[in-house]
């Protein structure tokens, strides 16, 4: 089956008739059952990912044949090298996400990154979830889709996506480039304030805010010319939030913006520990059951440090922020670990 895509994609120019592009879609519909219906990778796909990603140019349109293309470009990637497990239930071992990344990693070098164009999924006028998977496989696959994925970034056509794609774009881009700042750029502060929207939406995702997390505390970290405005950003968002609304996501980037910027998040801090007062004031309240995943961050990931609270707060404010002494560890970027994935 494979062989017959591989003369479609040599016939292609020839291909104009509509009963020769169903031939076509039936070839790519059947690929697709073969790969679903394998749990390893499969080789001749990956091996054939040029010629797929030829095919797409000619044809972006097609959801199938961008299935396909995000599957074969998967599977030459190393697993997880995002830090995000596919699936919302995926709760992979340590065991099987090493396994897994040293087999991928050994796989690489049937597919050379430089070779694929990123610049046909960031032109697509809709994305879909495959085409977000397949420009972050290919940002951590070369420099120069991590170029061509920054100018994207930074143009104005980024600002018209919603932040469920661009928020784990820019985390991939962030976190596989090499960069200490890019200097004014007012589509980032666009793009900032479009992700704290979402990481307090209660109705978004849990997995989608996740990554708004990491991207958010990665453009704090790494973009130190807009940090200013990005705590501007960030206070604006905590001073609008109304008291019945608050995401266990926002608690655990003011814990870490506290650790990595101790001095440069003070504002923010006071402000989004006042916030959670109210919210638990609020809370206790009302009726209706408390959120488990909040109640998880402000009780065993304790936001704030006793260093970060002001002086004058009451003693009944102290006992639910108590110093908290956390075991050593390596840190990284932006810790990836159970609590990051839940």
């Amino acid at each position: 089956m494979l062989s017959i895509l591989d003369q479609a994609i040599l016939d292609l120019s020839a291909i104009d008739k509509e009963d020769d592009l169903d031939v076509l879609r039936a070839v790519l519909l059947t690929i697709e059952r073969h790969v679903d219906a394998t749990t390893d990778d499969v080789p001749g796909l990956r091996s054939r990912l040029p010629q797929l990603l030829s095919l797409y140019s000619a044809q972006p349109s097609w959801t199938l044949l961008e299935r396909l293309v995000a599957r074969a470009v998967d599977s030459a990637c190393t697993a997880w090298i995002d830090g995000i497990p596919t699936g919302a239930n995926n709760s992979p071992t340590l065991e099987s996400l090493v396994v897994a990344s040293c087999s991928r990693w050994e796989k690489r070098v049937e597919c050379k990154g430089e070779d694929l164009d990123i610049s046909v999924s960031l032109k697509r006028p809709e994305w879909t979830q495959h085409t977000v998977s397949i420009i972050k496989s290919l940002i951590y696959a070369s420099e120069i889709s991590r170029q061509v994925a920054r100018t994207f970034l930074e143009s104005r056509a980024s600002m018209k996506l919603p932040a469920l794609h661009l928020a784990p774009v820019i985390w991939s881009w962030l976190d596989a480039s090499d960069i200490s700042d890019i200097g004014s750029s007012g589509t980032w502060r666009n793009h900032f304030r479009k992700l704290t929207a979402s990481i307090i939406d209660t109705q978004s995702p849990q997995n989608h805010r996740l990554t708004c997390r990491r991207a958010i505390l990665a453009m704090v970290q790494k973009l130190p010319s807009l940090r200013d405005e990005f705590f501007s950003d960030l206070l604006a968002c905590i001073n609008g939030m109304s008291p019945d609304t608050l995401t266990p996501e926002m608690l655990r980037l003011g814990k870490h913006l506290i650790e990595i910027l101790p001095g440069e998040s003070d504002a923010f801090a006071s402000s989004l520990l006042e916030h959670a007062l109210r919210w638990i004031s609020h809370s206790f309240a009302s009726p209706d059951p408390l959120d488990t995943g909040i109640v998880k961050a402000l009780g065993t990931k304790a936001l704030l440090r006793s260093d970060f609270i002001s002086n004058d707060m009451n003693s009944e404010s102290r006992e639910m922020f108590p110093k908290y002494q956390a075991a050593p560890h390596r840190r990284c970027l932006d810790g990836v670990g159970p609590e990051s994935v839940v």
